[in-house]
């Protein structure tokens, strides 16, 4: 009777556990991070399932350390071909494909920022508008990304 009680209550803790909780321990952050994480991953798959490896794009960097007019960017075969714009500032280590603006997103998300948000593209799962507060207390460490005119090549 002893081990048909184990069992029984075994599997019930077994069951109980929601979906939730699972992600939850399998992503080793808070709630909202994970949330953020696996929104991120969700687009990224929609991103990579599109196919598009060749595209034309503006992208506007918001923060202390450039101009804001946005650079003229083409990736063909998910390769920078050309970036113009902002020719004083370059653009140097700054992220320039929809690749790596990802890759970036996730890095700033896993810094648990003081706040962030990020609008995806509906079609494509690519980041629209994101933005990035990391510390409350400094007032020059936000940054935005803002990808505009996206257009598949």
């Amino acid at each position: 009777m002893k081990k048909k009680f184990v069992i029984i209550l075994f599997s019930f803790i077994l069951f109980s556990c929601s979906k939730d909780n699972e992600i939850k321990l399998k992503c080793g952050y808070s709630e909202e991070i994970c949330s953020a994480l696996e929104n991120l991953d969700k687009n990224k798959k929609k991103w990579l399932n599109s196919d598009i490896s060749s595209y034309s794009m503006s992208l506007r960097f918001s923060c202390y350390c450039l101009a804001y007019d946005p650079y003229s960017i083409i990736v063909l075969e998910n390769n920078l071909e050309s970036v113009s714009g902002n020719e004083n500032w370059e653009y140097g280590n700054w992220p320039m494909t929809v690749n790596d603006i990802f890759e970036e997103l996730e890095e700033k998300i896993i810094e648990d920022p003081f706040s962030f948000e990020i609008k995806y593209n509906s079609i494509y799962g690519y980041p629209e508008e994101s933005y990035f507060d990391m510390v409350e207390m400094i007032a020059d460490e936000e940054i935005g990304y803002y990808i505009t005119n996206f257009l598949p090549l």
